[in-house]
């Protein structure tokens, strides 16, 4: 795919689609079908088991090449965790510990399993998979100590793991982009400083939100307003339902929940950090929003729009291009 600087940050677009404005045709046609599964569907709401059931991509595919080793372990604290390596891999490595997206109530170690071959396949790199634990069973804060602890087991497991416990970075998409920001201010508020680098894709980072953080007006969309626009306001409205099921008694100002409102003098203590949204994810403007204060915090950080791309495009692994060009730009990112 190629990538080209703007001025500010960098766009990726496949070939056909070199301007912005447009959906592409893959993700329109992804919203169509949802948008007629939607009206075929009876009136009665979902319960959280078919919501749950629902994520994930079908189409999604393990195009990794190398022969891996796939292994679950159980943290100190009983969390599972799925960890992926190479099956030539020797020494210590650096490790990527991957929190999974979902709403913070739904998504799993399988939602992101193709992912996170890929990303182990890609290099020289251990892929540690987190299955947090989920609301509304169990509300924040359970799900950010989860993958809090999981970091702090594999620095004091490292020569057993085979880790370099001084080059771990931490990566999710979505609510796991949430929980990646939440789990580096939680690492420097306590002052371990164990992680080097974040990679942020696509990630909820308000709760409650102003209309600033819905304001489209910046997208500039060029055709299938109509469509885009549904689309973005019906993610909108089903925000309300994840925030009451993961933090309803949380202040929205809280910054490990909206990381858009985190002070400026603890936001320049963050890792490195990618971050990565698509043209038209609901979830862009607020995201734009929290790549400006880390910019005005002085972090280094790198900012990657896909165009033509709404949300959750990383699960879609072997069916979209732009799904593993993401996770090549994540692992070029850690290991730079």
């Amino acid at each position: 795919m190629k990538k080209e600087w703007n001025g500010d940050y960098f766009i990726k677009y496949v070939p056909g689609l070199t301007d912005s404005g447009y959906l592409d045709p893959r993700a329109k046609q992804e919203i169509e079908k949802g948008n007629e599964a939607a009206q075929m569907e009876n009136t009665a709401e979902p319960s959280l088991q078919d919501m749950r059931d629902a994520m994930g991509w079908p189409a999604a595919r393990d195009i990794s090449k190398h022969p891996l080793t796939i292994t679950e372990r159980q943290t100190d604290r009983g969390v599972t965790v799925r960890i992926y390596e190479r099956a030539d891999l020797s020494g210590n490595v650096p490790v990527l510990l991957f929190f999974h997206g979902g709403g913070f109530f739904g998504g799993s170690l399988d939602n992101v399993e193709n992912p996170c071959r890929l990303l182990a396949d890609l290099d020289e790199l251990k892929v540690i998979s987190v299955d947090y634990s989920l609301a509304p069973e169990r509300p924040f804060p359970n799900g950010l100590l989860d993958c809090y602890t999981s970091i702090v087991w594999a620095v004091s497991h490292a020569g057993e793991l085979g880790i370099d416990p001084d080059n771990l970075s931490v990566a999710g998409d979505s609510a796991g982009g949430s929980l990646s920001f939440a789990v580096s201010l939680l690492d420097r508020t306590l002052g371990t400083y164990y992680i080097k680098n974040q990679v942020l894709i696509y990630p909820a980072t308000i709760s409650r939100g102003e209309e600033r953080f819905w304001d489209l007006s910046n997208l500039k969309m060029k055709a299938d307003q109509e469509l885009i626009t549904d689309y973005i306001h019906g993610f909108e409205a089903s925000t309300d339902l994840v925030d009451k099921m993961y933090a309803e008694n949380i202040l929205p100002e809280n910054p490990f929940i909206s990381a858009a409102k985190t002070p400026l003098d603890q936001l320049a203590k963050m890792p490195r950090t990618l971050l990565a949204i698509g043209e038209f994810d609901p979830l862009r403007v607020q995201g734009e929003i929290l790549f400006q204060h880390l910019q005005a915090a002085d972090v280094d950080v790198t900012y990657l729009r896909y165009n033509g791309m709404i949300h959750a495009f990383m699960d879609k692994v072997g069916d979209y291009v732009q799904a593993a060009d993401l996770l090549d730009e994540t692992v070029k990112f850690i290991l730079k």
